[in-house]
């Protein structure tokens, strides 16, 4: 059985899905959110969010090790820490605000949901190197 928990590719594959569905919760497509990350500056207010932001600055220097040393485990072991960086930044940073009585939404906060598609753009590229299909739903 899969386990869609730990570190295993259910779980990073369930972690993508999860960051690709909030944008379309958000009622943004794929268009708006290139716009928005030429036009707007990613804030970082939140510990949560700097701790996934400096988790997501790191990927080069893990890509660098991984082509020096031939060793993909360690994308695997950034991959998982990514995940999970981002799994405590979502649990504490909501990038959609809704009404607690209808549903719908108030506000969009686009500098979070830029840390969500940046993390996004990470796991695919890591996904393609481990030769991984990302998954639009689960």
């Amino acid at each position: 059985m899969l386990d869609d928990r730990g570190n295993t590719a259910a779980y990073l594959l369930y972690a993508n899905t999860r960051i690709r569905s909030i944008a379309r919760s958000a009622n943004v497509k794929p268009e708006a959110l290139k716009e928005a990350a030429k036009t707007t500056a990613v804030e970082l207010d939140h510990p949560a969010e700097w701790k996934l932001a400096k988790c997501i600055l790191r990927f080069p220097e893990v890509i660098t090790r991984v082509l020096e040393d031939l060793l993909l485990h360690t994308l695997c072991d950034y991959l998982y820490e990514l995940t999970t960086t981002y799994t405590e930044f979502y649990d504490k940073c909501y990038c959609i605000e809704k009404d607690k009585a209808t549903g719908n939404i108030i506000k969009v906060n686009m500098s979070r949901l830029l840390l969500c598609e940046a993390t996004a753009m990470v796991i695919a590229a890591s996904f393609n190197i481990l030769g991984i299909q990302p998954l639009d739903k689960m």
